[in-house]
């Protein structure tokens, strides 16, 4: 028995492999399917260029994965046992994942789960990538766990499938597009979801799909190249306010610690009041994930999709956020306001640099977490997040912006 896994480089898939390999009692073999070296495609040599590419991009992924790891291992003071891995190269935006006949064959034989954790993430960007990733992407998975005769699927999608419902409280089993969607991003991630529950009753197999909210953490995230969503955000708005302060020596000396604008630089920002998020640390959310999964094996569980939402019991209020600007930024004072009037430049700056954040403002929905404690008992849920947790998730990439 042999476990696929997609993903494996991701800032909730790295950790989900290594909860994996570090779990008591399993030893299954697990195959990483990823992308190798470069984009160019071919369906014979799964990166088209025959046996030598194919190794040369399994190379390349290996590389990623063992750098993600070590990040963690250097986080967790263990090393994570790496002898049950191999790593095939593969790509979710080309037909049968790039790999020829005989290999998809070879994968499936013997694979008793398939780990769907890889996807595009981008909020605004040209929906057309995210649908070939997203969308066909899981369907080209899906196919393959077809060939593996018995395999569950475990598929991670996110917890904004909800779209545009912005109160409520959103059941694990709910999956309804009729709310529209803030991005397309979620509205592929809700369409992938609909392919899985048509994969599951076409071929009377399980499947476990696990929605994730905004994932976050307060540790660093080492010697991977990834950064957390929240962090991603903040640099946006840090490498603007640099730019800005190169023709502002007075907004230099602010966010270099000074107060060259006598008493400090206030800030409207357009956002819903009483608007929150749900954030979820990533840690818990791994070990969740995998709870989860095993949870959907033990004898008697219910056959077809089970939904888990890997979600904190309590949102964070949208206000919080704020303060961890105001805090990485002394002397900065964000005011929350329902109407945006007039916009000086500094808040049309953070009007655009915000624009990701902001478009889930309004949101105070809650989410059903039945499924997500019945197959996690004995896991504490997290703890309430602070500014301070916050401040620790994004502050590593902001550094002070020096005087011009």
């Amino acid at each position: 028995m042999a476990v696929l896994f997609t993903g494996a480089t991701g800032f909730l898939g790295s950790r989900v492999l290594r909860q994996l390999l570090t779990e008591d009692g399993d030893d299954r073999p697990i195959t990483v399917l990823g992308r190798g070296g470069g984009r160019e495609g071919g369906r014979d040599g799964g990166h088209g260029g025959g046996p030598d590419r194919r190794r040369a991009g399994a190379r390349s992924l290996r590389a990623r994965v063992e750098t993600a790891l070590d990040g963690l291992d250097v986080l967790a003071g263990t090393a994570t046992p790496r002898g049950r891995l191999r790593y095939v190269s593969a790509d979710l935006t080309l037909p049968g994942l790039g790999l020829a006949d005989g290999e998809r064959h070879a994968l499936a034989h013997g694979c008793s789960e398939v780990w769907h954790c890889a996807a595009q993430l981008a909020l605004h960007d040209d929906p057309v990538p995210l649908f070939k990733a997203n969308v066909l992407g899981t369907r080209r998975v899906l196919d393959l766990a077809t060939e593996a005769a018995g395999a569950r699927v475990v598929h991670l999608s996110t917890a904004y499938v909800a779209g545009g419902r912005a109160e409520g409280h959103i059941r694990e089993d709910d999956l309804d597009g009729g709310h529209g969607f803030l991005t397309p991003y979620e509205e592929s991630k809700y369409t992938a979801e609909r392919a899985v529950h048509a994969w599951s009753a076409r071929t009377g197999r399980g499947a476990t799909i696990l929605r994730p909210s905004l994932l976050v953490s307060d540790r660093p995230v080492l010697g991977s190249g990834q950064r957390q969503p929240l962090a991603v955000l903040a640099l946006l708005i840090h490498e603007a306010l640099r730019r800005r302060a190169e023709d502002d020596p007075a907004l230099a000396s602010l966010l270099d610690g000074g107060d060259a604008h006598g008493s400090g630089l206030r800030v409207r920002v357009r956002a819903g009041s009483g608007g929150a998020l749900n954030l979820v640390p990533v840690e818990y959310a791994a070990r969740a994930a995998v709870c989860a999964a095993r949870a959907a094996c033990r004898p008697g569980a219910p056959a077809g999709v089970r939904t888990v939402h890997l979600t904190h019991p309590h949102n964070t209020p949208f206000a919080t956020a704020v303060k961890v600007l105001e805090r990485l930024y002394p002397g900065l004072s964000l005011d929350l306001v329902d109407d945006l009037d007039d916009p000086d430049p500094y808040e049309s700056l953070f009007a655009h640099h915000l624009a990701s954040l902001l478009v889930f403002t309004g949101q105070r929905r809650t989410y059903d977490r039945g499924n997500l404690l019945q197959d996690t008992a004995g896991l504490p849920d997290p703890e309430p997040l602070d500014a301070t947790y916050l401040a620790n998730a994004v502050g590593e990439v902001v550094t002070p912006v020096a005087a011009a």
